[in-house]
């Protein structure tokens, strides 16, 4: 995987709290799938509570993918290093991140398959 998490910072600041992810290699990051699960025994489980499907669009390696739980709008900045901070919004007014059980999954999913309910 060329994402990988870094933390969960301010956690339970419903203005303020974000996941952070680094990009470890050029990608696309419309192929990762980020969950916000539930654990048990200090392990994540497949209780999924909320997901959220990154947009299409191609991050360098060094580059920060910031998700807060917040409304906002996607957007991006140059940092001092000259990589690119690129800011998501989950779109929650409350914070998701407030109970420590709660566990952060990311999933490369460059290939899938869809169809709607009235197709079939």
């Amino acid at each position: 995987m060329n994402l990988e998490i870094r933390s969960i910072a301010d956690k339970g600041d419903a203005a303020k709290e974000r996941l952070t992810l680094r990009c470890t290699e050029d990608t696309d990051m419309g192929h990762y799938v980020l969950l916000h699960t539930n654990s048990r025994n200090g392990v994540v489980n497949t209780g999924v509570n909320h997901v959220m499907w990154f947009p299409d669009k191609l991050v360098q390696k060094g580059d920060l993918v910031i998700v807060y739980t917040k409304p906002g709008t996607q957007s991006e900045k140059v940092l001092t290093t000259g990589k690119k901070a690129h800011f998501l919004y989950w779109g929650y007014s409350t914070s998701i991140w407030r109970d420590d059980a709660a566990g952060a999954v990311l999933l490369h999913a460059p290939e899938w398959e869809a169809r709607l309910a009235g197709d079939m």
